[in-house]
């Protein structure tokens, strides 16, 4: 079958435009989540700790799986008077934290989630300025 230019330039065309459209669509959901404002979520498997706080209330909204909430509210007392000396701590009474950080239009963090993990055991809190 013989094509001309033409219809090369064409096929070309409509590839470039399926390719962006689709990577338009990949990517959107991820744009719109990491504006999102953040909330306080209990996951599955997980048990609502209201009564956990630390620093003056900076660290709630706790919720933990496997453990207590006595548990948490010792951890997050802990973790708040290791980050008082310096950055948020990533590695605490042999818990693995990860921190996902809110910003303002400034750029400023206002607010912080962390998911500590031990083994099966997790703690997961909210900070807030």
């Amino acid at each position: 079958m013989l094509l001309s230019n033409d219809q090369f330039v064409v096929s070309g065309m409509r590839l470039a435009v399926v390719s962006a459209v689709v990577t338009a669509l990949v990517l959107a959901p991820s744009a719109v989540a990491a504006t999102d404002p953040p909330h306080y979520d209990v996951p599955p498997g997980f048990t609502r700790c209201p009564q956990a706080k630390a620093e003056a209330g900076f660290f709630k909204w706790a919720s933990v799986q496997r453990t207590t909430c006595h548990s948490a509210a010792g951890f997050m007392s802990a973790y708040a008077a290791q980050a008082a000396d310096g950055p948020m701590p990533r590695h605490l009474r042999g818990y693995a934290c990860d921190i996902r950080y809110w910003r303002n239009a400034d750029g400023d963090i206002y607010a912080s989630r962390h998911a500590c993990r031990r083994g099966r055991v997790a703690i997961r809190f909210y900070g807030m300025v």
